[in-house]
């Protein structure tokens, strides 16, 4: 998902008695409000899902939506997410990015893309492009159907632009060995941590273990999870039990899921 006006967490889904009828009455008092500037329903809206109430921000976004606020439509389905209401979050995101919302869009990709539609997903994706990471996750999406020439095409178009889309390049096995390190080195050398993990993997298949626990000491030091989990794994190769744990641990308090795989399984 994109990062601009969606929440992580998911607050209970609405439907007790006493909040539907709390929820009507918002609605019916939203409906007398008359503001100069019909964007300030979606600022109001907005306060009150940053004060995590999403359900409260609903009827707003609602008459900003009757009132045709751009991106209020996109707003009130990420409400509706954050609420827990899944179906209508999902029919208000495709009805954004049919009325040309890139964000709804992206959005409408994702739930189509979990749901398993992948048809979908990628219709929606090819109207999503502008929004980070919408390149890399058709190109994911073709490759699921079987179109890895394309997936590869959009991957190398955009690997210059996106780190993700040069470390999936990379991982598809469209390079070889020396144009992968070479791609992911340019990133490397901008400060871009989070190629590290594949470029260190790389660096290890060619011999050059020195080099890659330079780079993943380097990036792990800059603070990146996946960096710590590989670095982690060459302590353990290397007899170091006890780092490779610190650093397991580290890694999966970031949220590395493959960190806390690591510590389940040997921790």
């Amino acid at each position: 998902m994109p990062t601009t006006d969606q929440g992580a967490d998911v607050a209970p889904r609405s439907g007790a008695p006493a909040e539907a009828a709390a929820l009507a009455d918002l609605r019916s008092a939203v409906g007398h409000l008359h503001p100069d500037d019909p964007a300030e329903l979606v600022a109001i809206a907005d306060d009150l899902r940053a004060l995590g109430s999403p359900a409260a921000a609903v009827p707003f976004y609602e008459a900003a939506v009757e009132q045709g606020v751009p991106g209020a439509v996109y707003r009130l389905g990420v409400a509706h997410h954050e609420a827990g209401d899944a179906a209508e979050a999902f029919r208000c995101f495709e009805l954004a990015g049919l009325a040309g919302d890139a964000l709804g869009a992206f959005m409408a990709a994702q739930v189509a893309s979990e749901r398993g539609d992948l048809h979908a997903a990628r219709r929606w994706y090819e109207l999503a492009q502008g929004v980070e990471g919408a390149a890399v996750r058709l190109a994911q999406v073709l490759a699921e159907l079987g179109e890895r020439d394309a997936a590869d095409g959009i991957l190398a178009a955009t690997s210059g632009e996106s780190w993700e889309a040069a470390v999936e390049l990379v991982r598809s096995g469209a390079l070889s060995p020396d144009d992968a390190v070479a791609l992911l080195e340019g990133w490397a050398g901008t400060g871009e941590a989070r190629v590290a993990a594949t470029l260190a993997d790389l660096y290890v298949r060619a011999g050059r273990g020195p080099d890659a626990e330079d780079l993943l000491e380097q990036a792990a030091l800059a603070g990146e999870p996946t960096a710590r989990t590989s670095l982690g794994v060459l302590r353990l190769r290397a007899g170091r039990v006890a780092e490779a744990m610190a650093l397991w641990r580290e890694a999966a308090a970031q949220g590395d899921a493959q960190a806390a795989e690591l510590l389940a399984r040997f921790g």
